[in-house]
């Protein structure tokens, strides 16, 4: 079955976002950390069982939301992201896995790095999950969010309270693993003594990508 961005408009939820400053329309979270490219750019989206879909995209970090502009520059959200399995933007690669996204740091063509930012709204209630102040079947509204139950006006000059956070992972195809000795041992099963033995030296696990590309690719060749 073959499909476009028409078939993926009609599935999606129009984002109301308010006539505010740049710089406070997301709460005052800067664009490169609420979403995870710097800004909207070309790309496609691969999804299970349906022709790819190309368009200005972007994924919001907040809410791990696929995100695109129509013709008319509004921000939409794609509806069953499910079915998304990876989505290219300019030369960056976001594997879907477990409804988040990893941005892709490969070390060749079957097997990397991933990485997973988390950005988290920061309260001292701890109630219910975050979401949105209203929802129907035709639009989504972005003006607020629910967080841990208390809601937060993304289009107020009050800045919203929020906290980042980044996680390496390891992948393998479409699989994202967790980032320890025995699924490196997994990803390079013949350097698993060289692997022992770079931890019996004391090595431990490195915090960075840069850092974790070098490691890995002694194993990797």
């Amino acid at each position: 079955m073959k499909t476009g961005f028409p078939l993926l408009i009609a599935l999606c939820l129009l984002a109301c976002l308010p006539a505010v400053a740049q710089e406070n329309r997301h709460g005052g979270i800067p664009d490169e950390v609420y979403y995870l490219m710097p800004s909207f750019g070309q790309g496609t989206v691969y999804f299970t069982g349906q022709a790819p879909a190309g368009g200005l995209l972007n994924i919001c970090a907040l809410d791990q939301s696929l995100r695109f502009l129509d013709k008319s520059g509004k921000e939409l959200e794609a509806a069953a992201a499910e079915n998304v399995v990876k989505v290219l933007i300019d030369t960056v690669v976001f594997l879907h896995y477990q409804d988040a996204f990893y941005r892709m740091y490969p070390l060749n063509q079957a097997l990397g790095v991933a990485l997973l930012r988390d950005v988290q709204i920061v309260k001292e209630a701890k109630q219910a999950g975050y979401g949105t102040t209203s929802e129907t079947s035709s639009a989504r509204e972005y003006t607020q969010i629910y967080a841990d139950g208390v809601s937060y006006n993304l289009g107020s000059d009050k800045p919203v309270p929020y906290k980042v956070s980044e996680t390496l992972f390891l992948y393998k195809g479409d699989e994202i693993l967790t980032f320890n000795k025995r699924n490196i041992r997994k990803l390079f099963p013949d350097y698993k003594a060289e692997i022992d033995a770079w931890f019996k030296a004391g090595n431990s696990l490195p915090d960075t990508v840069p850092e974790a590309l070098k490691v890995l690719s002694a194993w990797a060749e």
